[in-house]
């Protein structure tokens, strides 16, 4: 399991500092769950800018394996995530850049694991049902 990664956020983003990993799907403790198996290379980056707003910039990027709902065989799927989080510091500054057009933004407190916001991201870019196209499924009688 990889081991938690906790930042002060405030510090990570006004020191531009990063972390990136290369790592099979099984050492995060929520994608072991939905991945049979593949690998996924992560990189965060803190940003700060003028006024003292804070984000990450997010780079997610890999093959990982998951079973397909039609056939129930595995099917290979691409994860391929580059985003800017905006990290809130209160309720009005989340709901502020909540309102913005294709803003991601998250409540942060004195600390954030990158693991959990890694995971998080990952996890909301799933199909709701992973399936093969339609007659690309390898175990017959399925289609």
């Amino acid at each position: 399991m990889l081991q938690a990664v906790e930042i002060d956020p405030r510090r990570f983003c006004k020191d531009a500092q990063s972390w990136e990993t290369r790592s099979d799907v099984s050492e995060f403790p929520r994608l072991a769950q939905e991945f049979t198996q593949g690998a996924l290379f992560c990189r965060v980056t803190g940003r700060a800018d003028q006024l003292g707003g804070l984000s990450l910039k997010l780079t997610v990027s890999g093959q990982v394996e998951m079973t397909c709902q039609r056939c129930l065989g595995s099917m290979q799927h691409a994860v391929e995530i580059d985003r800017m989080v905006y990290l809130a510091r209160t309720e009005v500054e989340l709901e502020r850049l909540d309102a913005m057009p294709d803003s991601d933004a998250i409540l942060v407190g004195e600390t954030l694991s990158l693991v959990d916001v890694v995971e998080d991201e990952v996890l909301l870019g799933l199909p709701l049902a992973a399936m093969h196209a339609e007659g690309e499924c390898p175990v017959s009688g399925t289609q």
